[in-house]
């Protein structure tokens, strides 16, 4: 607000010229006064809200920090799992080889590991004979050694039934092509 404005419109609101200089100051010091207040109450109010943004930043880059290292732990959680679970792993591979497995990936779903107790020492399972005996019935082709068929045939050299196979049979040492 200018003074000269001022002035104009409250001699035109006819107030007397020698009361004029008296009001124009005084609605000057009140106007002032307000102005002066109101602009305290801007910068206290800034000063408030600058504060509570960087409270605001900080808590936000505390947070960022928390959730960094939390999946730095479900990371190292996953690693270890997978860790737990690769030596869960390579123990049944050892197992099924001692026991004259040649492919035991293949046959380790066919069997439940979790009704059986490893014993560390002797590095085997306890209670899976029955389950390895049936697969070695069942899949005598996975596994080494002398295992009994379920329906053995016989080979020629065991029984034979030609001139011919009587012949090879009586003469081993013979190849025949």
């Amino acid at each position: 607000m200018k003074r000269e404005d001022l002035k104009t419109r409250l001699t035109n609101a006819g107030i007397a010229e020698d009361k004029l200089s008296e009001v124009v100051d005084y609605i000057m010091s009140q106007n002032g006064a307000d102005v002066n207040s109101l602009k305290e109450e801007i910068t206290t109010l800034k000063a408030t809200h600058e504060k509570e943004l960087k409270a605001v930043q900080d808590e936000s880059a505390s947070l960022k920090t928390r959730v960094e290292a939390y999946k730095d732990y479900e990371d190292l959680k996953k690693f270890k799992e997978e860790t737990i679970e690769k030596a869960e792993n390579s123990k049944k591979v050892e197992f099924l080889k001692s026991q004259g497995c040649k492919y035991p990936d293949l046959v380790m779903p066919k069997i439940d590991f979790s009704k059986a107790e490893y014993d560390e020492e002797g590095k085997t399972y306890k209670g899976l004979d029955e389950a390895i005996k049936g697969l070695k019935t069942s899949y005598a082709g996975m596994f080494e050694g002398d295992v009994q068929r379920a329906n053995p045939t016989p080979t020629p050299s065991q029984n034979p039934s030609s001139d011919f196979e009587k012949y090879k049979a009586a003469h081993p040492n013979w190849h025949f092509e």
